[in-house]
């Protein structure tokens, strides 16, 4: 061998180096490479979720200015259906006072009434007692026709300051 180079050690070397290859190839490569495939899906996911994300955020922030261009309308929606409850409210409360007012004042109309005829029972008997009084004086007394004149006079003068 002329440069001391020995074949047998060269073949060694070369099958240690295939073996060392193959393996690493099946103890690293393959891991790694499945290791970076399994990484490259799991960000290629995020990505897709993130841009799901942001086209469930763009839907939701256009149904948002939606409701929020809406706002107005609904708001005065609301302020007249509040409006009108509180005319209806105000009407009924109106009739209820004015129902009570009219059965008060005809209840008041009643007891005027009742009074009224009870004065007009109590004068009547008032009357007939001045006028029993009257006649007794009148026949009890010598009545001239002068004397019969101021009786009236007085019984008139009492029956208007009794009226008053």
């Amino acid at each position: 061998m002329p440069l001391n180079i020995d074949i047998v050690q060269i073949l060694l070397h070369m099958l240690n180096f295939v073996i060392l290859a193959g393996g690493l190839t099946l103890l690293l490569f393959k891991p790694v490479k499945k290791f970076m495939a399994d990484r490259k899906q799991y960000f290629e996911d995020k990505e897709k979720e993130i841009a799901e994300g942001l086209k469930e955020n763009e839907s939701l922030k256009a149904e948002y200015e939606q409701k929020l261009s809406n706002v107005d309308a609904e708001i005065e929606e609301m302020r007249l259906n509040a409006k009108n409850e509180t005319a209806t409210a105000a009407k009924e409360y109106i009739n209820n006072a004015q129902e009570k007012a009219s059965a008060i004042i005809s209840e008041a109309e009643q007891q005027a009434e009742e009074r009224k005829d009870h004065i007009l029972d109590s004068a009547q008997t008032e009357i007939g007692e001045l006028v029993v009084e009257a006649t007794q004086k009148l026949l009890e007394s010598n009545a001239t026709p002068q004397k019969t004149h101021e009786l009236y006079d007085e019984f008139i003068k009492s029956m208007v300051r009794d009226a008053q």
